[in-house]
């Protein structure tokens, strides 16, 4: 990523922490004065924090390791991160505030909103002064904007519902103007404002963005990866005529068409190698791959140190990529698992992680996670879901199965095999009760549906692994969980109209005066128990090292003889 206009960041992404600073320019201030100066600082927009591991814990795809497994056994294992134990209980995080931590997704959304900001100023500037024509550049300010606003809201509020009834769940505060003064007050705007203003940003961006002047278009809002953010908002939204309307702009609408851009998956599991996998997944060449985003995280140490205590493991495993589907037998042929221990769970190898060192001799750097932001696989489930809900049911399972061909899946997906395969049933994991109806009164799904919406939900889980979407889908259908925590085993209920499921803003953001998320209706007696609030954060370059030393010795090796998928390292 190219150098930092890091001056004009630190200045504008301090107002929504509490912080005071000069409201007097410095005679150094860099002065946006070109086109390629515009260009340089919107870089600076996509400074994405990973939001996978929050999301991910909070969701249904990762267990303790110290509850008892089907024999009983109970490990005893530690997670990398204290904060790991508050977020897995759906408490408000306090043990944590570096990579990974609500603290870090708010912080670098809103400084990449701040940056979109400035990058607008200096765009009407340029264009009212010097007649500059600056469309392609105010088309990526505006599309940055909406989308952090996006993960924002998804985050720190409740699912949207409807026009009228978001109208009465709190936000985020929409920043649509630079940070000028001291001090600044926010107020949080509604859940349903959020949205009408992201919409507004969007639309206005969608006739602008172009992928002219990009060297790499992958790396920044491109055509495509606008298209397929309009997809996945107006899924969100249930508008399903919009999420066709756009992601035929980037699948095309026949089969052929999206089967041409889907990952290729034979080609990555031919590599055997975890490193060459990652590259494979995360490769600018791609047609799968829209919008890549490089990020500061530390997503993979719980996966594969002695950090394991929470990891994807047994029943979110058993029931996903370790067993079979409506057109698969056996494990998930589409990927292949690695493992540091049997015991521990594993992953797939586009969570691994590419090291930027700054000193080669000393070994030490920042280790990243690599975020494959949109995909054509999710864009194509994201239309196959709008076409379940319009009743296009062949045509929904046509979409399903090009992706389950895609990921290597012989058998052909069909309406018998839905409808076998995902039957009412005590089994959440496959076919869990959607609350949809009561998030939203107008929200109808006919018992015809269900198996299709559960096939697309189970396919969206295993397409989005890692990256933190399943969280969404769970809180958009208003999906109970239940974690089970340590042994003796604590259990933490999480009902659809949980107030935890809008995670607890950033306790600097509300000392600066943000107004806290609710915590009265909760589903156990346990969300409320205090907690140690102390900093017991990874203690820097030190345990990285350690880290990094521990996995040059690590062999991964099958969990079953049925595990064809397991890999070594």
């Amino acid at each position: 990523m190219n150098k930092k206009l890091a001056y004009i960041v630190l200045i504008l992404a301090s107002g929504l922490v509490s912080c005071n600073f000069l409201d007097k320019n410095p005679d150094n201030r860099t002065e946006i004065d070109s086109k390629k100066k515009v260009r340089l600082l919107l870089v600076n927009a996509y400074d994405a924090p990973n939001y996978g591991p929050l999301c991910e814990f909070s969701s249904d795809n990762i267990i303790d390791n110290n509850t008892p497994d089907a024999q009983g056994f109970v490990n005893h294992k530690q997670p990398f991160n204290q904060g790991y134990n508050q977020i897995f209980a759906w408490k408000d995080v306090t043990a944590f505030t570096s990579q990974d931590s609500p603290y870090w997704i708010w912080n670098n959304c809103y400084k990449n909103i701040a940056v979109a900001n400035e990058a607008l100023v200096a765009i009407q500037k340029l264009e009212d002064e010097q007649g500059l024509d600056m469309r392609s550049e105010k088309g990526e300010a505006l599309i940055c904007r909406a989308y952090n606003h996006f993960i924002l809201v998804n985050i720190f509020a409740q699912a949207y519902r409807s026009a009228d009834l978001s109208q009465a769940d709190m936000g985020v505060h929409y920043m649509t103007e630079p940070e000028t003064g001291v001090n600044p007050s926010y107020e949080r705007d509604n859940v349903a404002k959020v949205y009408e203003l992201i919409e507004k940003d969007l639309l206005d961006a969608l006739p602008l963005v172009s992928d002219e002047y990009y060297s790499v278009p992958k790396y920044h809002f491109n055509v495509k990866a606008a298209y397929a953010f309009a997809a996945r908002f107006y899924l969100f939204k249930r508008d399903y005529d919009k999420v066709i309307y756009y992601a035929n702009k980037v699948l095309g609408t026949t089969p052929a068409e999206a089967a041409a851009v889907m990952f290729d998956a034979e080609y990555c599991k031919n590599l055997g190698n975890v490193e060459l996998e990652l590259n494979a997944w995360m490769d600018p060449s791609s047609q799968a791959n829209l919008l890549i985003q490089s990020t500061y995280s530390f997503a993979l140490y719980g996966f594969v140190t002695t950090y394991c205590r929470y990891t994807f493991n047994r029943a979110p495993r058993d029931y996903t990529v370790n067993g079979s589907g409506p057109c698969w037998s056996g494990n998930f042929p589409g990927a292949s698992i690695w493992r540091f221990n049997a015991n521990y769970g594993g992953f797939f190898s586009k969570l691994y992680e590419p090291f930027e060192y700054t000193d080669k001799v000393a070994g030490i750097g920042y280790p990243h996670s690599i975020r494959r932001e949109f995909t054509t696989g999710e864009t194509l489930l994201c239309r196959a879901e709008a076409e379940i809900m319009k009743g296009q049911l062949s045509a929904a399972v046509s979409d399903m199965d090009v992706w389950a061909k895609g990921y290597l899946c012989t058998q052909d997906l069909t309406d018998a095999r839905i409808k076998q395969f995902f039957k009412k049933s005590t089994n959440v994991q496959r076919t869990p009760t959607l609350n949809h109806s009561k998030m939203s009164p107008s929200w109808k799904i006919s018992d015809d549906k269900l198996p299709y919406i559960w096939c697309v939900l189970h396919f969206r889980r295993i397409e989005t692994l890692h990256d933190g979407m399943r969280w969404f889908d769970i809180k958009r259908y208003g999906i109970e969980l239940t974690h089970e925590v340590g042994y003796p085993v604590t259990k933490y209920r999480l009902i659809w109209n949980d107030d935890r499921r809008a995670i607890q803003l950033p306790q600097e953001a509300i000392i600066g005066g943000q107004k806290a998320n609710p915590r009265v209706m909760v589903g156990d007696n346990n969300a409320l128990v205090a907690t140690n609030g102390a900093t017991t954060e990874p203690s820097g370059i030190g345990l990285y090292m350690e880290l990094k030393d521990e996995m040059r010795t690590l062999t991964i090796t099958p969990e079953t003889n049925e595990d064809e998928n397991a890999q070594t390292l």
